[in-house]
């Protein structure tokens, strides 16, 4: 069924290397023609052939004497190889808390269940997989650890593009899937999976559309678009992105939890088989852990063990929220952010799906702020995360706070100095407030109700002086001078001189129709010139965690999960929040409730897939493709034994062709 992994030991050595060997007297490299080529030989074939170099020499390499001259370096380790080439991520990143597998005696499984595919976990994303597949005529078994009696599902809000009912029922114009995906994958660096992308710009209006099938007209009216209406004149286009306002949060009479369930029955009407109250707790796979054939799951009341089998085993069971020692390796920015505070998710999952596929060979993606939020610090005013003036400890502006929404512009603050940040707005806070960037953590209505609760918050202040007033829990500070302001809110001359100097240069930037400060669209930019002025001094917080994780399993753009080589495991799936490739810089916000809307959809897709597509054709195909031509034309340095070349360069020190004053390989 499985065995015991070894990992593998492979040493190498490298030759310290040195620039200076072909720079001129201040340091610099001279960009001739044969030197830029020798200089991309060295990194090229520096990095793909150290293994073979020091294979071919038996000699002990210039950084490992150095460390054995050096008593500092020698204590430290620094010149010393880590030994971890060829192992998996989980021998590496999780040693001391991934574990290995459990024991599990074949006597001890009571029973052995076969279908075509078999999902762990019955949340938003493997409800979806389910019910398409079985939909389409596959034998799926779900394998849920809740009890049936209590089942939950977590959020409220589905965030989508260009569904009928927000196109046809709600009025919404339609959005461009090609700004969406370009505009995502500048949030995310260039990280995103880009497969997995497309289908959620391309398919998830159709998956929401497919979700709520069946509700009647009265409980399609009751789903709320997400800030909607907006204003008259309402530009979508700000500072480079989108507002993707319409996004379907579940109110009423259908509750998040209610919708889930309903897709449930239909999955079960279809012909899928729900099983609650088990947990995985162990893949079935072959000895190398290439292959995945079934699943061994534990019942929380009897402790007995069963097995299921299937062509195809999907992992849609959550995040790594309540592990923390996996949230603090994972999401290591979050850890570090917070200054090694254990980071911990609303969601309470508990990463297993993510451990057990780690434990066999699976990578996961290591996130640049892998959850929905805590690498961000965002000022969460009375008007949540609003995008008006903000300054830091010092009174000092420090971004362009509209940049991409508080998710985006709220990385720069998280570095900043102190534990503290200042707001400031003026008699304008109606448009600030109705004409900013829609997504995570800005405001959600904008609706008439919501208005007038906001603008009894700022009446409420007016009058409330040096004490401020906390009518929305939050002490809002009002003046009718900005020195008076800055008095109420605490900070001292310096800061205060520091912070009536930002807002002049901010009315100046906007008078003048540039800020080039930090960049911000002028447009939304609303002088802070007539009172009353108001004020928000807020505690910084980072780190930590947040509501959810959102780093997971690595995936290729079908969802199959990938191991070593970053080939995929075959028949191993990972969806919604057991998968990456979705938030790899971190939730990014880009519009209310993306993480459940990419469940949902890429739930969907791949249970389409499942049903109608020949899956493991990917996990061979291409590997008898012929070898790729390699040319080192351009890329020769002097021939051997003449010198010459950068250090690490064919013909330079330690490069092939170079003298060893050992045997050859």
């Amino acid at each position: 069924m499985d065995a015991t992994r070894e990992p593998k030991e492979r040493g190498w050595g490298m030759t310290n290397h040195r620039n200076g060997d072909i720079a001129d007297g201040r340091g610099r490299i001279p960009l001739s023609r044969r030197n830029f080529l020798t200089g991309a030989g060295a990194i090229a074939l520096g990095a793909a052939s150290a293994g073979m170099i020091a294979g071919c020499s038996p000699q002990e390499s210039a950084a490992a004497r150095g460390a054995a001259d050096d008593p500092a370096m020698a204590a430290t380790g620094a010149a010393a190889p880590t030994g971890n080439e060829g192992k998996t991520m989980g021998e590496v990143l999780g040693a001391g808390w991934l574990g290995e597998e459990p024991e599990i005696a074949a006597d001890a499984i009571v029973s052995v269940t076969d279908a075509d595919i078999i999902v762990c976990g019955a949340g938003h994303a493997g409800t979806a997989v389910a019910r398409r597949a079985s939909e389409l005529g596959k034998k799926v078994v779900v394998v849920e650890m809740q009890p049936e009696e209590t089942f939950s599902a977590l959020g409220n809000d589905i965030g989508h593009l260009n569904s009928s009912w927000q196109l046809d029922r709600v009025g919404i114009p339609k959005y461009s899937v090609v700004d969406f995906m370009n505009e995502y994958q500048m949030y995310a660096a260039g990280r995103t999976q880009p497969t997995l992308l497309s289908q959620f710009a391309n398919r998830s209006g159709e998956a929401l559309d497919w979700f709520i099938d069946g509700y009647t007209e009265q409980e399609k009216d009751e789903l709320i678009p997400l800030n909607w209406p907006v204003v008259d004149g309402y530009n979508y286009k700000k500072n480079g992105f989108t507002s993707y306002v319409g996004t379907c949060q579940f109110g009423g009479s259908v509750g998040m939890t209610d919708a889930v369930k309903r897709s449930q029955e239909k999955a079960k009407a279809a012909g899928a088989q729900f099983i609650y109250g088990q947990a995985a707790v162990r893949l079935v796979h072959n000895e190398d852990g290439t292959e995945v054939t079934g699943v061994i799951a534990q019942d929380s009341g009897t402790g007995e063990y069963h097995q299921y089998n299937g062509d195809a085993v999907v992992l849609a069971c959550g995040d790594i929220g309540s592990n923390s020692a996996m949230y603090n390796a994972i999401c290591r920015e979050n850890y570090e952010l917070g200054e090694y505070k254990d980071c911990a998710a609303m969601s309470g999952r508990d990463g297993s799906g993510i451990a057990m596929a780690m434990r066999i060979g699976a990578k996961v993606e290591i996130a640049t702020g892998g959850d929905m939020g805590s690498h961000a610090f965002i000022p969460l005013s009375p008007m949540e995360g609003i995008e008006c003036l903000w300054l830091n400890k010092y009174g000092e502006r420090y971004c362009n706070e509209a940049f991409g929404g508080p998710l985006l512009s709220g990385c720069a603050g998280a570095r900043e100095p102190g534990d503290r940040a200042y707001l400031i707005w003026g008699a304008d806070w109606k448009e600030v407030f109705l004409n900013q960037l829609a997504g995570h953590l800005a405001p959600k209505e904008w609706d008439e109700e919501t208005i007038a609760n906001v603008q009894a918050t700022m009446e409420a202040a007016v009058d409330s002086g040096a004490e401020g007033d906390d009518t929305s829990g939050k002490f809002l500070y009002c003046a009718d001078t900005l020195e008076e302001l800055c008095d109420f809110m605490g900070m001292e001359e310096g800061v205060k001189a520091n912070a009536l100097a930002a807002v002049e240069a901010w009315n100046a930037a906007h008078d003048k129709g540039e800020d080039t400060e930090f960049g911000r669209d002028p447009e939304t930019m609303w002088p802070i010139s007539q009172g009353p002025f108001y004020g928000y001094p807020c505690g910084k917080r980072v780190g930590g965690g947040s509501l959810v994780a959102t780093s997971g399993l690595l995936v290729t753009g079908r969802q199959q999960v990938q191991g070593q080589g970053f080939e995929p495991i075959k028949g191993l799936f990972a969806c919604g929040n057991t998968s990456g490739g979705r938030f790899p810089m971190g939730y990014n916000g880009i519009m209310n409730g993306v993480s459940i809307g990419m469940c949902l959809c890429l739930g969907y897709t791949l249970g389409e897939f499942l049903a109608t597509e020949d899956f493991n054709r990917y996990c061979t195909l291409g590997s008898g493709n012929a070898d790729i031509k390699q040319s080192d034309k351009g890329m020769q340095g002097p021939p051997p034994g003449e010198g010459g070349g950068a250090a690490g360069a064919p013909g330079g020190e330690g490069g092939p062709g170079a003298s060893t004053g050992g045997a050859p390989a």
